[in-house]
């Protein structure tokens, strides 16, 4: 299933925002002219992390500093130990769509 996240100018470059879509709550960065969505809670303690920071590809977690690699959800440093979940984006006249399956 596709949707609709935003316009591509609602997430500027070197940033991130939360979305709520149809009950999954999710990340979406903009890095090197790349979208990449993930998970946005921490696969550790649930922390929002959209609240942490992000530093190139990497997003640490606010509350234990996990560490997460944006291009792909893998765990750069814990004490996370699963990884995030990352979903497909799609870019169609100036809109940001996910594939959720």
């Amino acid at each position: 299933m596709q949707l609709r996240i935003c316009r591509l100018n609602e997430v500027p470059a070197g940033s991130m925002k939360q979305f709520d879509i149809n009950g999954h709550e999710l990340i979406i960065a903009h890095i090197n002219d790349r979208f990449y969505c993930l998970d946005a809670r921490c696969t550790h303690a649930g922390a929002p992390l959209a609240e942490g920071d992000l530093n190139g590809d990497i997003l640490t977690c606010p509350w234990h500093y996990s560490q997460f690699v944006v291009s792909n959800g893998s765990v750069l440093r814990g004490p996370a130990n699963a990884s995030l979940k990352i979903y497909e984006t799609i870019i169609k006249d100036d809109q940001l769509f996910v594939v959720l399956k």
